[in-house]
């Protein structure tokens, strides 16, 4: 008999590829058997539980799912994000993030994508490179002009 909470957590791993994917169509992908697989295999790519990676940015983006622990609040543990950030820098030093759903919600706030501080930061940091780039090319065609 398949376990419940395997069940509710390969449905989120789903339902959170459609969601990341309606504003970028397929840029995300969920890993089919994620973790085990890619652990026997020895495979980082088959490690997280879904994975993306934008046009615009340099680094791809690996993704640890989580639905529930709770109804209004949610436990949230350390190892998810010891273990996505071990995953990431295996791939390619891909950003970690901890996609999270507050598994009873109804309205408000259901669905959440947690970054550590240093995931963060590298995100910023190519924000700021995109803006700064783009800049000098306005300055360049405002000065050509």
């Amino acid at each position: 008999m398949p376990n419940p909470q395997k069940i509710k957590g390969t449905r989120w791993e789903r339902d959170s590829v459609k969601l990341l994917n309606e504003q970028f169509p397929d840029v995300w992908r969920r890993i089919a058997m994620s973790g085990a697989l890619g652990t026997i295999l020895n495979m980082p790519v088959l490690m997280p539980d879904i994975s993306g990676k934008y046009e615009h940015m340099d680094k791809g983006i690996v993704g640890e799912c989580k639905v529930g622990y709770g109804g209004k609040q949610m436990k949230i543990e350390k190892a998810w994000f010891d273990g996505i950030r071990e995953i990431a820098e295996k791939n390619y030093g891909a950003l970690p993030a901890v996609v999270l759903k507050f598994e009873k919600s109804r309205t408000g706030v259901k669905h959440i994508i947690c970054l550590d501080f240093e995931a963060w930061d590298e995100l910023m940091t190519e924000m700021a490179e995109m803006h700064n780039e783009l800049r000098v090319l306005h300055e360049r065609l405002n000065s050509n002009g």
